[in-house]
């Protein structure tokens, strides 16, 4: 399986702030609520190292394997991933691992930036939640920048099924965008890529509705 960052919203999505999951982040700030409608909520919160951390989550019609299809077809994630440029498999470790490099276009006054990502999935075999996590891998693997690179990042995706035969993504991450780039524009920019990237999943996820192989459905 090929997948890109995601990381998300890469999942961050370019220039924001995919997930972390780690204790000491989750001791800072309170989460404050920055978008909320019948689609998608997302919060926010700074972390101590003043970086902008992003949590969300949307309910989709969609089989659990339909989200990894999708990771899958690198080809197509400008059309879903917002401000992905384009994304390369570098390795393919074992089944449930893959490194890849995600670039991000520029606009106005910030720069192209691009991350090499490692993703390791797994599925829970009572819950059937799957769990994505999204960690750097700049320094495993020698690849020539396209832009500003990113390495201080963290992220993590789970799909939880539901009896309707839904699914519910959730999302949180971090990643430092690097360079000479304002707080104000990071967030602005990190929260619109977010919003985009769920709002176009619903539709995204319609032409993967298959099963995946290693991949349990309830």
């Amino acid at each position: 399986m090929h997948y890109v960052a995601l990381g998300i919203c890469v999942l961050a999505c370019g220039f924001g702030y995919l997930f972390s999951g780690d204790a000491q982040a989750q001791q800072h700030s309170d989460w404050q609520q920055a978008v909320a409608n019948p689609h998608y909520q997302i919060d926010y919160r700074e972390r101590a190292n003043g970086i902008l951390e992003l949590r969300a989550n949307t309910v989709v019609d969609a089989r659990l394997g339909s989200f990894l299809h999708l990771l899958e077809d690198v080809d197509r994630i400008s059309t879903w991933l917002a401000r992905a440029e384009k994304a390369t498999v570098i390795a393919q470790p074992d089944a449930h691992t893959h490194v890849v490099h995600t670039v991000f276009s520029g606009f106005f006054l910030v720069a192209r930036r691009d991350m090499v990502t490692r993703s390791v999935w797994q599925q829970d075999p009572i819950s059937h939640i799957v769990t994505i996590k999204v960690e750097n891998a700049n320094d495993d693997y020698k690849v020539p920048p396209h832009g500003v690179r990113m390495t201080a990042l963290a992220a993590e995706w789970q799909l939880q099924p539901n009896e309707d035969g839904s699914i519910t993504i959730l999302y949180q991450g971090y990643a430092d965008p690097a360079g000479a780039l304002l707080k104000a524009l990071a967030r602005s920019a990190a929260l619109e890529a977010l919003k985009k990237t769920l709002a176009r999943l619903p539709a995204a996820l319609e032409n993967y509705q298959r099963p995946y192989p290693g991949i349990a459905e309830p």
